[in-house]
């Protein structure tokens, strides 16, 4: 084990999501209406293989992938397909959905799961069964994981990292996952290492999880898998893939990471897992529902389409009313205008805000008190960005770094003036796609 400091920058902000950690994950309730989006990846939708009336199993492809950054997507129930309308998804982004009614029998569901050995596959059959099975890149990345675990013949990566550092404050997810299914994860990462030819695993934890070390330390022993333990400061946004791979090789966090190896959360493991070991696709996931205005935040385990306001009511409902929805971490999630958004392969959680929660800020002038720089883990000057969008120079804005601000909300939180930094950098980015000025 080693710990490491990373590179720079960060902010710490409170964690609210009051789901105590070794919580058990719970199993939601299976939703009686499942609305699964074809878009639940980077590239185009995938290409809808069902029509209303028709009657689908428990794991079915509905959706086949649509070319390379497209993945293929599957029906989390059994039952009638009612309509395939087109809804809004989290961010504003549109797209075709199956809405299906729950009826029939469960394929997988209450049954003996046989774990096949998986060994003696090649790698093209290891890579075969992850896409098939439609696993996207959990983190947050949505690329589809065959990809990011392809390489030439007879070449390999030097490092292999299992990114179990949280990805944003109040969501617990992965560290539930890593509690409950550090063996699973563990045989993932034999399979990651054998796909990649890699040269050296490591699993990266952030500092409040550091009582995972022994038992995993136990798990890779046991299981003969030669994989070092990273522990990171606990900063956000230091779940971040770049700044995970800087923490663990000691390179500059702002240049590009997969020349130097591969990172793959853990979430993204256990589908692994579960797609070669158990033949499973990609129907479920573990995440976060949380909130001032939660009565009981927890873990869950979801099907895939299942609608928001069904997890509420399996957190016992409101103890206040909501003030705002967002789906995602409180920093970079998406507030949505009714819960009837139903979860997706990217959904790592669900926050419910009471009011003194979303009490908006009034924005101040700028003092120049430099904080929204010491605060970029990219190292970038935010107000000099936000004033040059603001003066309708997002062009401008793009040759002095704007392209590297991943919008990770950092700036904004430091800033004592209460400036809307993320706003103004997001918008100055779509200008600058346009060719048009803000």
């Amino acid at each position: 084990m080693r710990t490491r400091g990373l590179p720079r920058a960060g902010v710490i902000p409170p964690d609210n999501s009051l789901v105590p950690r070794g919580l058990a994950i719970a199993n939601a309730a299976v939703p009686s209406i499942a609305v699964i989006p074809l878009l639940q990846h980077q590239g185009p939708p995938a290409l809808c293989l069902v029509r209303p009336g028709d009657h689908v199993r428990e794991g079915m492809l509905i959706g086949k992938a649509d070319g390379p950054l497209s993945a293929n997507v599957h029906s989390s129930i059994p039952g009638l397909v009612l309509e395939v309308p087109s809804i809004e998804l989290p961010g504003g982004t549109r797209s075709d959905a199956v809405v299906i009614e729950l009826g029939g029998e469960f394929d997988r569901s209450g049954k003996p799961r046989l774990t096949r050995s998986w060994e003696s596959l090649s790698r093209l059959d290891l890579l075969g069964r992850i896409q098939a099975a439609g696993i996207v890149g959990l983190g947050g990345s949505l690329i589809p994981t065959h990809l990011k675990l392809a390489t030439a013949p007879g070449a390999g990566v030097g490092l292999c990292v299992a990114n179990g550092v949280d990805s944003e404050p109040s969501l617990s997810a992965d560290d539930a996952l890593m509690r409950l299914k550090a063996v699973e994860i563990a045989e993932a990462m034999r399979m990651c290492g054998k796909l990649l030819v890699a040269q050296r695993l490591v699993l990266a934890i952030g500092e409040n999880q550091d009582d995972l070390v022994a038992s995993f330390e136990r798990i890779f022993r046991e299981k003969g898998v030669a994989c070092d333990i990273v522990v990171v400061p606990s900063r956000y946004p230091y779940g971040h893939e770049e700044l995970v791979m800087a923490s663990v090789d000691g390179s500059p966090a702002a240049g590009p990471h997969e020349s130097r190896g591969k990172v793959i959360n853990v979430a993204t493991l256990h589908a692994i897992y579960e797609a070669v070991a158990l033949d499973k696709p990609m129907i479920e996931r573990v995440l976060t529902v949380t909130g001032g205005a939660v009565a009981a935040p927890r873990n869950l385990k979801v099907r895939i389409g299942t609608l928001v306001g069904d997890l509420f009511e399996e957190c016992g409902g409101f103890s206040r009313p909501p003030a705002k929805i967002v789906v995602g971490g409180p920093m970079r999630g998406s507030a949505v205008p009714s819960p009837d958004t139903p979860v997706t392969k990217g959904t790592a959680g669900v926050v419910a805000f009471s009011r003194a929660e979303a009490r908006p800020r009034v924005a101040y002038p700028c003092i120049r008190c430099g904080n929204c720089v010491e605060a970029c883990p990219w190292g970038l000057v935010p107000m000099r960005l936000h004033k040059l969008v603001q003066q309708g120079e997002a062009d401008r804005a793009m040759e002095e770094g704007l392209a590297r601000c991943t919008e990770c909300g950092c700036c904004a939180f430091a800033c004592p003036s209460n400036i809307p930094l993320v706003v103004s950098l997001r918008e100055g980015k779509k200008a600058a796609g346009r060719g048009a000025h803000v």
